[in-house]
């Protein structure tokens, strides 16, 4: 039987209360009025435990409940790999996976288009 490590422990509680998924939504900070990018949350915006907190620091993530920045998402999603199958949507995880580096820049409406087109091709 294999023994889990206590850093091992911490990416299981970390890879149980995340959230990873590709998000489509209407927002008022682009030009174009929509959002779509892979994001990460982490414990639902709640408080996390003290041994996540020094993880993340100790891996040269900042400290916080949502993810959005590929770098960051690189990271986390390079750091949940082996325990992929125990996040909250399992599916997301592929699908950020997949589109992470995919999916253009909204500047223009031809952009969404695009996007859309992307993530309607699976």
């Amino acid at each position: 039987m294999m023994e889990l490590t206590q850093a091992d422990l911490t990416l299981l509680l970390l890879a149980q209360n995340t959230t990873i998924r590709v998000v489509c939504c209407h927002t008022t900070k682009n030009k174009t009025g929509y959002d779509i990018r892979p994001e990460c949350r982490i414990f639902n915006g709640k408080r996390m435990p003290e041994r996540i907190f020094i993880f993340l620091k100790e891996h040269g993530l900042p400290v916080q409940t949502k993810y959005t920045k590929p770098e960051h998402l690189n990271r986390l999603l390079r750091l949940l790999k082996p325990f992929a199958e125990f996040t909250r949507k399992p599916q997301g995880y592929l699908d950020a996976l997949k589109h992470l580096d995919t999916l253009p820049v909204l500047r223009v409406q031809d952009d969404v288009i695009k996007a859309l087109e992307i993530l309607d091709g699976e």
